[in-house]
């Protein structure tokens, strides 16, 4: 089994290896795309450090490789869990793997079109507040929204990926909610990670993204959900 998870990994590796060698070649046009929210709200970018712009190109590239390659790890999250299933439970697999996909697709653009506009304009707003000039280093700005982007697309995966689990008995509402104090203690060290400063806004606004669609996942659970008979491929709906 150990060594089934290691040829998984490795497959989705080596996808977003080949992701980013096809986004590096369009890194320019794809910076141009992601100084859009910079641009509307005034904010003019930077490079500082001497080597930034290396940086900038391999974190932009990064980032669409790992947008382009989701599906493939997507279908590579399946395969590993797919010999544990009954036969007919097998036949969720073109659900999942096309409703993850359409679903980190749309956090991706939520979190490009949605989250990064409102951090900057409440950067900006905070700077006002305080009488600060606030100026952006492009390196900076890039990672919080490559981190955005990316984290909104997988925060995104969690809806189908709980309809599928509760629809094969393996998760439940109950267990949703019994553990939301693990979900949220996860969530408040994502939130940590993924904003570049120690701000509390961007931090909060991360955290209530994340309960919010765990919160709708938890319904999706209860909606959905089926209990598994142990020992047999049956089930009986849970609510």
């Amino acid at each position: 089994h150990l060594e089934e998870l290691r040829r998984r990994i490795l497959k989705s590796l080596i996808a977003i290896a080949i992701g980013l060698a096809v986004c590096i070649a369009y890194a320019p046009g794809l910076i141009l795309f992601l100084k859009r929210p910079a641009a509307a709200v005034g904010l003019r970018l930077m490079a500082i450090e001497g080597t930034e712009m290396f940086s900038i190109y391999f974190r932009v590239a990064f980032a669409g490789g790992v947008c382009l390659a989701a599906p493939f790890v997507l279908w590579q999250v399946w395969r590993f869990i797919e010999p544990g299933l009954h036969s007919h439970e097998k036949r969720y697999a073109a659900p999942f793997l096309i409703s993850t996909t359409v679903c980190f697709a749309g956090g991706a653009v939520f979190g490009y079109a949605m989250v990064s506009p409102y951090l900057l304009k409440l950067q900006i707003a905070m700077a006002q507040a305080a009488d600060i000039d606030l100026r952006m280093s492009a390196s900076s700005y890039l990672g919080l929204l490559t981190n955005t982007v990316v984290a909104m697309g997988a925060i995104f995966e969690m809806p189908p990926v709980i309809f599928i689990l509760s629809r094969i008995g393996l998760v439940s509402a109950k267990f949703l909610v019994r553990n939301f104090k693990y979900a949220f203690l996860l969530f408040s060290v994502a939130s940590a990670i993924l904003t570049p400063s120690a701000d509390i806004a961007p931090m909060l606004a991360f955290m209530a993204v994340m309960t919010g669609v765990y919160a709708v996942s938890i319904l999706v659970a209860l909606v959905f959900g089926r209990t598994r008979q142990r020992g047999t491929g049956h089930f009986t709906e849970e609510n």
